[in-house]
């Protein structure tokens, strides 16, 4: 596995940075190591009082993380494990609170392009789509396992497949066991023609990902903790690639940085709600046409980020 295989130019990489760091002694969390871009480029920044702390659900991210050690003075530590669980790698360092978590969601550079791992209709590889392939199951055994009704509302509500039942109906009654990322392609094309869309078929894909690894319910119990680990005026960056993680991640904001919600009428508060985060994006930031132009996997990202408000009790 070499740099060129693995690490990608990370999105957004300097004004992710600018984002998060409000002190370069300070302890930050990225929850989503992957290749390490946006890693390396924050350690760049720290200084030698400084922990920086990796997290991926995904081994081959792991080793590779550990094999290519970061430049810089910070203390480094690198760790595998889920991003919702971010908090029991915390506290397996003592850890309280930082001064900055970053998000990276989606799937990244090296897994797209890895054809074993099965999350691309490009490749031929064993349909697995696991992040992490020692938990669960594979995508073509959830396949099997699932009702066509159960495949319909996930290519629906993770997908926004049109016409989901249809398509679901298809893959159950595929006429060949469905093993490989080929095979799946080939059955959806023997059933829509060959001039079936890349954009339907990455539907398809993603629908399926999402459901193999929970990546919406991870997202909720991440944020639903991630407060309470900042310290005051600590950041919370988060990177999206899709509508559905978008959505949750502004919502989430949005209603973190709302007080008080009893009726007006209501001569004093008895809802006893208090803002605990300040958005820092008020809008979601995007890659320049520039940067989309250089780097294609750019295009869609959203990028939200917060602050927590000082005087917040965790």
């Amino acid at each position: 596995m070499t740099t060129e295989q693995f690490y990608h130019e990370p999105v957004l990489k300097n004004e992710i940075v600018e984002l998060l760091i409000t002190d370069n002694s300070g302890v930050y969390l990225d929850c989503t190591l992957g290749g390490g871009g946006h890693f390396r480029a924050v350690a760049e920044k720290l200084s030698k009082e400084a922990v920086l702390i990796g997290i991926d659900q995904d081994i081959d991210a792991i080793k590779w993380n550990k094999e290519h050690p970061v430049s810089g003075d910070c203390q480094v530590i690198i760790e595998q494990g889920s991003f919702s669980n971010f908090d029991k790698i915390l506290d397996k360092y003592k850890v309280d609170q930082v001064d900055g978590v970053l998000l990276d969601l989606g799937i990244s550079s090296w897994q797209i392009d890895n054809k074993d791992r099965g999350f691309s209709f490009m490749g031929d590889g064993a349909l697995d789509m696991r992040m992490n392939r020692s938990n669960g199951i594979p995508a073509s055994e959830f396949i099997e396992i699932s009702s066509e009704k159960q495949l319909a509302k996930i290519l629906e509500e993770y997908g926004e497949v049109q016409n989901a039942k249809r398509m679901a109906r298809t893959i159950k009654n595929c006429p060949f066991l469905i093993k490989t990322s080929s095979d799946l392609r080939n059955c959806l094309t023997n059933e829509y023609g060959q001039n079936l869309k890349y954009k339907v078929l990455a539907k398809v894909f993603q629908a399926l990902r999402i459901a193999i690894n929970d990546e919406l319910g991870e997202l909720q119990r991440f944020l639903n903790k991630v407060v309470q680990h900042l310290k005051p005026h600590g950041r919370i960056v988060v990177m999206a690639y899709h509508s559905l993680e978008d959505r949750i991640v502004k919502d989430f904001l949005r209603s973190a940085e709302q007080g008080c919600i009893c009726p007006p009428h209501l001569p004093i508060c008895v809802c006893k709600r208090v803002a605990s985060l300040k958005r820092i994006t008020r809008k979601s930031m995007q890659a320049s046409d520039e940067e989309v132009e250089n780097n294609s996997r750019s295009r869609s990202v959203r990028v939200r980020a917060a602050e927590k408000i000082a005087g917040v009790v965790p």
